[in-house]
């Protein structure tokens, strides 16, 4: 370390962390029996006494005003340090690589310049941050201890903490304020980096461990999960609020295959979208469950549900109460199995009360915004849906001559499968599902051959902005016409 240039006052640095608060934080929050949080009134309550609000991690609590010169930090540090509250403010001015154990003491603050990224580990090197506030109750006295980074210049922000593949971050009781202000293909101010980037099947990292932390006010995505990088099992109570960019205005940003590991507690609040942004360049993924956090899961481009190499079936879960909502990027929508070797499963079961909804992300709404949901090959047994909405969907799909309906087959659910007679689930596994504002030509293709093939209209409702052809007849083995010519071709 060398020695920094003056700090600032602490009461300036809670003046400024009292600019984060926003109204809704007054809201009591209760987490859902199975231990998920969610929603997007902020959680600034709890039942442990203990738990900082969101305002008192972005304020510093009751932390003392710093004395002294502070301490400047910058390079690569190859050795391992401990920075003070004592020693504070802590200064960044340019890019810090931690390649060592840094441990961070409650009430240190941490100043960060605007070109300043943080990173821990890389993909070869090993690095740690443990950055541990306190929080303690004494009767009606609460002492707050937290650890807040937050930008030299709040109006131009600071990049990112950033945790590579052989880096792990433990944060406790930290303030995360004005981050996210680099624009590069990995926006946002907390990023966890795992090995299995572009379209190869690594292992998921889960290498970042937080436990009520707050990103606050980030100037793009406030969490970043990358490359399957994410959270520990243990991580607990994180708040993103205020934050996002025109570029990059969801509060969190992931691949399929880790929406689970997401901290049991998640509040989001006040961000441009209030939202989990799922987002692929996979034709795979590997077992998920969208779990009902109160804000939408946005899927940006096509979702397979396979596996990465033959064998036994993918499968993704949905919550009952989730919404899902899809927009077009070279196809839209859920595809289930990519081969009869790579299936996938479904298991998207609402309640009454709860249901499952699947949906446009457009702002403005219309039959056909997205495509489908697309079971691929002869389905596997195993899928189901059920207590579900599906709207807006049936958008074009470049596909005909599956079933005995329209020869185009745009519909909001397509069964692209062409077994025979025992082949695949042989009772309908759609049940209980509403259909509305859907485009194209049927709502559902059925790809069977044989009568044998399930008639999914007993137990769905349709509603009067669909298509005429609710679910098409599958077609007939044998010589001559698949649909017997003149008999009815949609059930």
């Amino acid at each position: 370390m060398v020695s920094g240039v003056a700090r600032l006052g602490w009461l300036l640095a809670t003046v400024i962390g009292l600019g984060s608060v926003v109204a809704c934080e007054s809201t009591t929050t209760t987490a859902s029996p199975d231990g998920g949080g969610g929603g997007t009134d902020g959680g600034a309550t709890s039942s442990d006494p203990t738990d900082p609000t969101p305002d008192e991690l972005a304020s510093g609590g009751n932390c003392p005003a710093a004395t002294g010169e502070g301490t400047a930090h910058t390079g690569i540090l190859t050795a391992d340090e401990v920075w003070t509250a004592a020693g504070s403010p802590h200064r960044i001015t340019s890019a810090l690589d931690i390649r060592a154990k840094v441990t961070i003491e409650p009430c240190a603050r941490i100043i960060v310049g605007k070109s300043a990224p943080i990173t821990v580990g890389s993909n070869t090197d090993v690095g740690s941050l443990v950055a541990k506030g306190t929080a303690t109750v004494d009767g009606e006295a609460r002492d707050i201890r937290p650890i807040v980074f937050e930008a030299e210049e709040p109006s131009a922000g600071w990049p990112k903490l950033e945790i590579d593949p052989k880096g792990t971050a433990d944060l406790s009781l930290v303030a995360l304020v004005g981050g996210g202000n680099s624009q590069n293909n990995a926006p946002g101010a907390l990023i966890a980096y795992g090995v299995a980037g572009g379209t190869n099947d690594g292992d998921v990292t889960r290498n970042l461990t937080v436990d009520r932390v707050l990103v606050d006010k980030s100037k793009s995505y406030g969490v970043n999960l990358t490359a399957w990088g994410t959270f520990t099992a243990s991580s607990d109570k994180l708040w993103i609020r205020g934050g996002g960019s025109d570029a990059a205005p969801s509060a969190i940003l992931l691949e399929p295959g880790i929406a689970s590991t997401l901290p049991k507690n998640l509040f989001v609040s006040g961000n441009a979208k209030d939202e989990i942004l799922v987002r692929t360049s996979k034709t795979f993924m590997r077992d998920d469950t969208f779990v009902d956090r109160g804000v939408p899961y946005h899927v940006k481009g096509l979702l397979y549900v396979a596996a990465s190499k033959d064998g036994a079936p993918t499968k993704l879960t949905i919550e009952p109460g989730v919404t899902v909502a899809f927009e077009a990027e070279v196809g839209s929508g859920i595809k289930i199995g990519s081969s009869d070797q790579r299936m996938g499963l479904l298991e998207a079961v609402g309640t009454a009360a709860k249901p499952i909804v699947f949906t446009s992300a457009k702002s403005t709404r219309a039959p056909g915004d997205w495509e489908s949901l697309y079971f691929h090959k002869t389905p596997a047994t195993g899928s189901t849906i059920s207590n579900a909405r599906v709207e807006y969907a049936g958008g074009a799909s470049t596909t005909s001559g599956f079933g005995c309906g329209p020869s185009r087959n745009d519909a909001a659910i397509f069964i692209a499968g062409t077994g025979a007679d025992g082949a695949g689930p042989s009772s309908p596994w759609v049940t209980k599902t509403t259909f509305e504002n859907i485009g194209g030509t049927t709502v559902i293709v059925s790809g069977w051959i044989d009568d044998a093939g399930p008639n999914f209209t007993a137990d769905n409702t349709f509603g009067a902005s669909v298509p005429a052809c609710h679910v098409s007849k599958p077609r007939r083995s044998g010589a001559g016409d698949v649909c017997d010519g003149g008999r009815d071709v949609c059930w």
